[in-house]
């Protein structure tokens, strides 16, 4: 069933990625990331009496929340300000670098082994993946863009671990994202005031939210019920999904750097899977 879940998480994300540029478009972008952290915990909301029993102030739950929220709220600034200034499928390809950081964080948190040959194989991934967009987003230097890359695959793959480790501690699904998405959503209004917002302009902040609530309730459960790297693999194949979407959608040939990254990404987070 993992499985399934992380497909359906696979494609939630990617319709989600494609539709946050949609918002970046009409919206600033930093007052609606509050919003739409808020919107995602709303779409949770029917999933609350699910799971086992809420252990927000219990143990070490408090403060795996508090660095999940953190790491949420760091991809989700570095990815907007990606994704304003470039195209949806160029900000999918760092989170999807997000099975390379679970394995090299996996030993520390997971008590899991890995071996040199994994660590130079995700330190050849990141090379070839990174180097075609480097000069993918206007306005920003290449070494400036790998570093926002590094830091949404780094946030990402922190999130899946905490995730993991929250399923340790039996956190359910609904206290996993529910929490986080409220920490990080009430960070942002406090800090971005959503001001100027106008009633349309919800129509995209909801939309992009469904999609986003979806993959994450779904990528959750995946986790909780099977391998944080299986699942991630599967989400490494998102950044593929979006480039078919926008080829749809804008009916115009992909950039050739974004596709070369894409499917490299794709094959070699295959290839570290096989591993393990």
């Amino acid at each position: 069933m993992f499985i399934l879940y992380a497909s359906c998480a696979a494609l939630a994300f990617a319709f989600g990625t494609f539709f946050t540029k949609g918002v970046t478009l009409r919206i600033s972008i930093f007052r609606a990331i509050g919003p739409l952290f808020l919107l995602n915990g709303l779409f949770a909301i029917p999933f609350i009496g699910s799971g086992p029993t809420w252990k927000v102030i219990t143990g070490p739950v408090p403060y795996l929340h508090l660095i999940a929220a953190l790491a949420s709220g760091v991809v989700a600034y570095v990815l907007f300000s990606m994704v304003a200034k470039s195209t949806a499928s160029v900000s999918s390809v760092a989170p999807a670098m997000a099975p390379a950081v679970v394995l090299l964080l996996s030993p520390v948190f997971l008590s899991t082994d890995i071996t040199l040959t994994q660590i130079f194989l995700v330190l050849f991934l990141m090379a070839i993946t990174l180097y075609p967009l480097r000069n993918s987003i206007s306005g920003i230097n290449s070494s400036k863009t790998i570093a926002f890359m590094i830091i949404a695959a780094l946030g990402n793959g922190a999130v899946t671990i905490i995730a993991k480790l929250l399923a340790n501690e039996d956190v359910g699904m609904p206290e996993t994202f529910i929490v986080r998405q409220l920490i990080a959503g009430l960070a942002f209004t406090i800090l971005f005031p959503p001001i100027g917002l106008k009633f349309r302009d919800f129509y995209e902040l909801v939309r992009r939210s469904f999609f986003m609530a979806i993959g994450w309730m779904t990528s959750i459960t995946a986790i909780q019920k099977g391998s944080p790297l299986v699942v991630q693999t599967f989400l490494a194949t998102i950044p593929i999904t979006v480039i078919l979407i926008e080829t749809v959608a804008y009916r115009k040939r992909p950039d050739r750097a974004v596709v070369i990254s894409a499917v490299l990404t794709a094959c070699g987070i295959a290839a570290l899977t096989l591993t393990v």
